[in-house]
């Protein structure tokens, strides 16, 4: 299995940047191609895990008239802060390589763990919890179900998965301070909600996504081609208007 790297930085709005992981998806799907994407939101953005119950968590009317946008993910968990100076990351491929669900998810994670040490940070990944919290309402930074990558005991990336047609998608924020505590204000019922201590301010998104690609290049991971790009670009066209609908992002 031979990755394809595409360092995506130039923000983009949210609902393109799903439209984009939804595209790589269904070309991962279709041909069996690999990929490791690295991309910038263009602003604050808060996304929603596809079957999340956001109108029962987040106060809709706050949001839409001074709060940041919304989008709905194709894949599971539950809403993430996404600071304009975060990073996102996102690989697809075809299961029979990549593994089971659960073996993906913490086999990416220890690869982007790898990452993080070779810029001097304390990473490691959760442990498994007795008991999985289900999708309670609230943030996915609130809670590890195990696997995912802590720096001090904190989680610094919160990611979720879809499978389609023999391929999957996981794709993560990777938060660069606290995020809770902004997101926590458009709670219903919990305006002021303040989020947990913070870890350690992490270095830029552009460190951290150079970091993440030669973790995957030193596994044979290539840079992907201007024709995978332009391809997943077209492809994403017939998504965009579906994750820019709000009976999608309020669907629940």
């Amino acid at each position: 299995m031979k990755f394809v790297v595409w360092s995506d930085l130039a923000p983009r709005p949210g609902a393109e940047q799903m439209a984009i992981d939804h595209a790589l998806l269904d070309l991962a799907a279709a041909d069996g191609t690999p990929v490791l994407r690295l991309y910038r939101w263009a602003g604050d953005t808060i996304s929603f895990g596809t079957n999340e119950a956001a109108s029962g968590t987040w106060d809709r009317a706050r949001l839409e008239s001074a709060g940041p946008p919304c989008v709905r993910r194709p894949t599971g968990g539950r809403a993430v802060w996404h600071a304009a100076d975060d990073l996102t990351y996102s690989v697809v491929g075809p299961i029979r390589d990549l593994g089971e669900l659960r073996q993906a998810y913490r086999a990416i994670h220890e690869r982007i763990a790898i990452a993080f040490t070779t810029l001097g940070l304390a990473a490691q990944l959760a442990p498994r919890p007795h008991r999985l919290p289900g999708l309670r309402p609230g943030a996915c930074f609130d809670v590890a179900v195990g696997g995912e990558v802590l720096i001090h005991g904190r989680k610094v990336v919160g990611s979720a998965q879809v499978a389609q047609a023999g391929a999957m998608l996981q794709h993560g924020a990777i938060a660069r301070a606290d995020r809770l505590a902004a997101l926590g204000r458009f709670r219903q019922g919990q305006p002021d909600a303040v989020g947990a201590t913070a870890v350690p301010e992490l270095p830029s998104a552009e460190v951290l996504a150079e970091a993440i690609a030669a973790a995957w290049r030193g596994v044979g991971a290539t840079e992907a081609t201007m024709e995978l790009t332009a391809r997943a670009q077209v492809v994403s066209m017939k998504h965009l208007e579906h994750y820019r609908d709000p009976s999608w992002t309020w669907r629940r």
